[in-house]
């Protein structure tokens, strides 16, 4: 998406996010998130509850440490400077597993592109923004929750998934063998048959 006027932190996406159900004219839906996303589709399902039927997490994530929140802003400076091809070939390096470069090409080369297309001005509105995020009210999201984590993740680790899996009520967690940050592409059908099934589930 293209960078919008005054983009807010997370808390405007998450207002964006009722914005589209809204336009949509649905009252609730399943929602999906990747990464950051997954941080966005926590405060949702934490703070509008009756809005969130489910949540299919793909590499989930809790609230940065404080070194990755320096290394965003540090990463948001580069974006505005540079541009995205730096940063795009060191994410693809870091965070397409190894098993997956090797067994599928396509999928580092999808990953490096989808990146080049970015907005920098946004990207690195993006960046600033999770800097700053902070983890959800873990104990407030109700509905069923799917945690897809790869176990070659240095980006969103296993642990990271396991911990949340215990701090969401009604979390259940799959774990991807030889899969990295990138399992939608990496592991195309398996990561879709998960989220059928999981939506299939828990229908509403």
């Amino acid at each position: 998406s293209p960078l919008r006027p005054g983009q807010p932190g997370l808390a405007g996406m998450v207002a964006f996010c009722r914005e589209l159900l809204r336009a949509a004219g649905r009252e609730r839906a399943h929602f999906v998130g990747h990464s950051m996303g997954t941080l966005v589709c926590q405060h949702l399902a934490a703070r509008d509850p009756d809005a969130v039927a489910s949540l299919t997490l793909f590499g989930p994530m809790l609230a940065p440490p404080p070194a990755a929140r320096q290394a965003l802003r540090e990463r948001a400076e580069t974006a505005a400077r540079d541009g995205m091809a730096g940063i795009a070939d060191a994410i693809c390096r870091g965070s397409v597993a190894e098993a997956s470069r090797r067994a599928n090409p396509v999928a580092r080369a999808f990953v490096r592109e989808s990146l080049l297309r970015q907005d920098p001005r946004g990207y690195a509105a993006h960046c600033l923004a999770l800097s700053t995020a902070e983890a959800a009210d873990h104990g407030a999201i109700r509905c069923p929750t799917l945690l897809v984590a790869g176990d070659g993740d240095p980006v969103t680790p296993v642990a990271m998934a396991r911990q949340l899996s215990t701090a969401i009520p009604e979390a259940k967690l799959a774990v991807l063998p030889g899969i990295g940050h990138w399992m939608m592409v990496e592991a195309p059908e398996k990561s879709a048959a998960l989220l059928a099934a999981h939506v299939t589930e828990n229908p509403f």
